[in-house]
């Protein structure tokens, strides 16, 4: 498949008396740090889950630029259906099961809702004791170099041919699997401009790439399987 790049960037403004005033920090650079930090974590989002912008949006991040690995294709991304009334303790049991479906490199990762990290913490044995006292413990079982949490999965939802909703719980993937591509000219770049009207610093971060998992099977998508309702 061909997957072509898209322009991302972030925009910000200061007000030149603030730059002026604020004599105890370079503000310039920390915007510069800060905007760098917001660029790379909204590319991020767009991997996993895609930015969640309206398709109307004109800063959209389209999915055929940057593959969001959510919802991508069988062959990329295998689907793992939790029924909807499935307890934890089962799930992890699922998760585990599913391993034999990934054919990605070695030692990926699961990324998370906190709820669903919290209650596979929060399991206990019949005596009270919570069967993975630590994270790691738990990632163990899971047979999963780490866990991340991953805040913007929550209530992120699949939408079916038959209009059915699919909740996110979490994707298992080694990110080395992701390819992200760039044209010549495809650096991250910093632009800056005085507007004059406004008495405003305006500055423009911006990068041009492409993203796409390039193994198939490589990614593990988990989701809670639509609620059956009765007829």
């Amino acid at each position: 498949r061909v997957t072509t790049p898209q322009t991302i960037y972030k925009k910000q403004k200061l007000d030149r008396d603030d730059i002026i005033d604020i004599t105890d920090m370079d503000v310039v650079a920390w915007l510069k740090a800060e905007m760098r930090m917001m660029l790379d974590e909204e590319l991020a989002r767009a991997v996993l889950v895609g930015d969640g912008r309206d398709t109307e949006s004109e800063d959209k991040i389209k999915e055929e630029h940057i593959r969001p690995i959510f919802n991508d294709d069988d062959m990329y991304a295998h689907k793992v259906s939790i029924p909807n009334d499935m307890e934890v303790k089962d799930l992890i049991d699922e998760l585990i099961r599913s391993r034999e479906f990934y054919k990605g490199s070695g030692a990926p990762k699961l990324y998370t809702t906190t709820k669903t990290l919290m209650d596979m913490l929060l399991l206990k044995d019949t005596l009270g004791r919570r069967l993975y006292g630590t994270k790691a413990e738990l990632a163990s079982a899971l047979l999963v170099s780490d866990i991340i949490e991953v805040p913007v999965m929550a209530d992120v939802v699949r939408v079916d041919e038959l209009d059915a909703e699919h909740e996110l719980l979490g994707i298992i993937v080694n990110l080395k699997d992701y390819n992200i591509g760039a044209d010549k000219g495809g650096a991250v770049n910093m632009f800056d401009d005085f507007d004059i009207d406004y008495n405003q610093y305006k500055y423009l971060m911006e990068t041009r790439v492409s993203g796409a998992l390039v193994t198939p099977k490589s990614a593990l998508v988990i989701e809670r399987a639509p609620a059956v309702t009765g007829g």
